[in-house]
């Protein structure tokens, strides 16, 4: 088993997150594809430290950004991510109902999956993390260094809470940020 995970990390890296999602991870029972949704490969080859992704709604944008939360985990050891929402409601339903149908889906990350923590807050995929956290609650940063934010639906996401998130990539060599979500007001989010 280790050898495949090793084998695995070796081949795939950050710079070939597209390739992994479609290889490891299925939607329906088949492989993942970016038939109709070509733009994603775009966004998911785009290496910049920072992305802020206008969406329309139903496009797929947060499943991508559920997948490419997890591929991250699979392929970096030692990999932080926390991902918010509005609240931690929405970011338990996002758990259940998003990423936790790609692990059940896919046999690599159900493989990698650590059974001692695997609840709707926080997934550790090997040794690496993915946390869900929501971004109404002030306590939601405390205690979460992590390498990269993801920020979804950040219009409807308390703006105060979303910059305590960003001291907790303090430390992370990666730094790495992404924001999205569906605009609202003009000049918000």
């Amino acid at each position: 088993l280790e050898r495949i995970r090793a084998s695995t990390i070796d081949k795939f890296s950050m710079d070939s997150i597209a390739g992994w999602i479609q290889e490891k991870t299925f939607i329906n029972g088949e492989p993942y594809s970016y038939l109709n949704h070509e733009y994603q490969l775009e966004i998911l080859n785009d290496g910049s430290r920072e992305l802020v992704i206008r969406k329309p709604s139903q496009v797929g944008i947060s499943e991508m950004s559920a997948r490419k939360a997890l591929a991250l985990c699979a392929v970096t050891r030692g990999y932080t991510v926390a991902y918010t929402l509005p609240t931690a409601g929405f970011a338990s339903t996002f758990m259940k109902t998003r990423v936790d149908p790609v692990i059940q889906g896919s046999p690599y990350l159900r493989e990698m999956l650590q059974g001692e923590l695997d609840n709707t807050e926080v997934k550790k995929i090997g040794d690496s993390f993915l946390y869900l956290r929501g971004a109404q609650s002030s306590n939601a940063p405390i205690s979460v260094p992590v390498d990269h934010l993801i920020h979804d639906e950040v219009d409807f996401s308390d703006p105060e809470v979303l910059s305590q998130y960003q001291s907790r990539l303090t430390h992370s060599k990666y730094k790495r940020k992404t924001k999205l979500s569906t605009p609202t007001l003009p000049d918000r989010g």
